[in-house]
């Protein structure tokens, strides 16, 4: 029998309205999938409700009809051939309905009522898309005549309303795995597909006794043409220096955008020097030439830096520091790239002293907590708030992004998250604040036993642990049997668990969905350009508005980050995004002191 699968969609020229239907259904991608529980459910209920022994989900190739759920029936799918009734279901309007194959002109020389099948009754509605195509029908057969009365036909298709919702979900769920991996903006890889990819690549050089070249670049002077001709024109750049680096490497090649204007190369199965030589070489050309946006022609400088596996480090994340070491070096130099070399590549001895310095933080009092305001997005009542750390030294306040990854780099991050955990829950305890949330880090999610020190704080402080919510990173949970176990350590307590920064890191959408969280926080890289004319600001609320959509059919309430203007607190508000946190309603502020 003729086959046409999703991964070899058929020719779409057809007559009439056949080519766009198939085209939605092979966009769907459920055709040849595997079996999904939520549409077997919906067909054993069918056919429990109605008193039918078989039900199916049908969905009408161009040459069969496959079955995505079936109870019933044994086998997968039937030829179309002009003897499917599901055919003959989607060509007309509403729900068909068949009391007796055998007495019914139109389809009694059908094989399925002929053959082993037997159909005698047939009640089938259309799985109608928003556009009005016919992907196929939720149906019912019987061996034995049967009767099928108004109120059924009414339910059979609010049946298939039910599975036409689960596709709907089922897209947005795919949408959402697709956009975890890659930067909505360029199209390219994201910064948790490089990391897959980079340790991916590492494991197979070391097997094959190869190397692995990566290549932090980063455009000079951007921030000017953001400045100067807009963010609209920024994005257009981005998008050409995208496709300029893509053409610079070879299949097995990688190239990713971190975040801003900041890419990675990642060259696998390198050899010699010369090798990575050949590909700097292609880029050097390829962004000499002119960039023409918003009518102006633009050059672009560029300064990169280069790592080598296993030479200079055998950790992905030590690899990639070095790369960035490298690359300042040839910015300072005036270089288009540098290769890490550890003569010029050490620590900074101002980074050392900070280092030094952050180890006595708290016990000089020089650490303090800070509290932002979270509301709700229907009326921006105040329901709680982010406790936040801030270093406070002598000579002034130092930032976040300054000793917050010297506390990773150094195990110092264990002592700091216990002592804003321990703070948090006093202030909440004492109802200085409400409900509280507070920031986990990585690592101290990953230490043995951390359950029990969360334990130990609510038993020390006194407070609800209702009023306590842990955000926990995604990248948290890449260990996703692990922190399943640890997630319900925690939610036993009673504290309320956040999935933090969602789409910036973690890619299972489908574990995630199995896990204890009660909260979603969408990264404020996606309300950025949320408001803002142009294809950005589109984009930005289409992928909002599928976060939240998932959130909701997971039952799970969402926090938009970064919040700055009322029009994009209206907007997700529009979304039903559940509450907003961010400039907007109040920057992070110490408590006042008690009288």
């Amino acid at each position: 029998m003729a086959r046409s699968t999703a991964a070899v969609p058929p020719s779409f020229d057809l007559v009439g309205d056949e080519g766009g239907r198939l085209r939605a259904l092979y966009e769907t991608g459920l055709l040849d999938s595997a079996p999904e529980a939520q549409f077997d459910r919906i067909v054993r209920l069918v056919a429990r409700h109605f008193g039918k022994p078989t039900a199916l989900i049908s969905l009408v190739d161009r040459e069969r009809q496959w079955f995505k759920a079936r109870v019933g029936c044994d086998v997968s799918e039937t030829p179309r051939d002009n003897h499917s009734i599901c055919s003959l279901a989607i060509e007309q309007s509403g729900v068909l309905v068949i009391p007796d194959a055998t007495a019914d002109p139109r389809v009694r020389d059908f094989e399925t009522v002929t053959g082993s099948l037997n159909v005698r009754f047939y009640a089938g509605a259309p799985l109608i898309t928003p556009e009005g195509f016919k992907l196929g029908t939720l149906c019912l057969l019987d061996t034995q005549p049967g009767t099928f009365s108004a109120d059924d036909v009414l339910a059979l298709q609010e049946f298939a309303a039910l599975v036409m919702d689960e596709i709907a979900l089922r897209r947005t769920v795919h949408e959402l795995d697709r956009l975890a991996l890659n930067d909505p903006l360029t199209g390219l890889p994201n910064r948790t597909h490089f990391r897959q990819h980079l340790t991916h690549a590492m494991r197979r050089a070391s097997q094959r006794s190869e190397r692995v070249t990566l290549c932090l670049l980063d455009l000079n002077g951007f921030k000017l043409i953001n400045d100067s001709l807009g963010h609209a024109a920024g994005d257009a750049l981005l998008q050409e220096v995208a496709q300029r680096l893509q053409g610079c490497v070879s299949t097995g090649d990688l190239v990713a955008r971190m975040g801003s204007d900041e890419f990675t190369i990642v060259l696998n199965d390198v050899r010699s020097a010369q090798d990575t030589d050949v590909v700097l070489r292609r880029i050097e050309d390829a962004l000499r030439r002119p960039f023409m946006v918003a009518g102006q022609e633009l050059w672009m400088n560029w300064s990169a830096g280069l790592s080598i596996y296993p030479e200079d480090s055998r950790d992905p994340e030590r690899l990639l520091s070095q790369a960035d070491a490298a690359m300042n070096r040839a910015k300072q130099a005036g270089y288009s790239y540098a290769y890490f070399n550890v003569a010029h590549d050490r620590r900074n001895p101002h980074d050392i002293e900070k280092t030094a310095a952050l180890h006595h933080a708290i016990e000089r009092g020089e650490l303090q907590v800070y509290y932002q305001p979270v509301v709700t997005a229907s009326d921006h009542r105040l329901i709680g708030h982010e406790a936040l750390v801030r270093w406070n030294r002598p000579g002034g306040m130092v930032s976040p992004a300054e000793f917050i990854p010297l506390a990773e780099a150094t195990g110092q991050i264990l002592n700091i998250g216990a002592f804003v955990l321990r703070q948090a829950a006093l202030d909440a305890h004492t109802r200085r604040i409400g409900r509280v949330s507070v920031n986990v880090s990585a690592r101290e999610f990953e230490q043995p036993g951390y359950a029990e020190q969360v334990r130990a704080v609510l038993e020390e402080t006194g407070v609800d642990p209702d009023l306590l919510v842990l955000e926990i990173t995604e990248s948290s949970l890449l260990n996703a049997e692990r922190a399943g176990a640890v997630l319900n350590d925690l939610r036993s307590l009673g504290v309320r668990l956040a999935l933090d920064d969602f789409g910036t890191g973690y890619s299972s959408l489908g574990a995630m969905s199995s896990l204890p969280v009660q909260i979603l926080k969408i990264d404020r890289s996606f309300t950025r350009d949320l408001g803002r004319e142009g294809p950005a600001g589109t984009r930005a609320l289409e992928v909002i508005r599928a976060i939240v959509t998932l959130a909701g059919a997971m039952e799970v309430l969402t926090v938009a980050e970064g919040v700055e203007t009322p029009l994009q607190a209206a907007l997700l508000r529009e979304v039903r995004c559940t509450f907003l946190q961010g400039f907007l309603f109040g920057r992070p502020a110490p408590l006042p002191a008690l009288d």
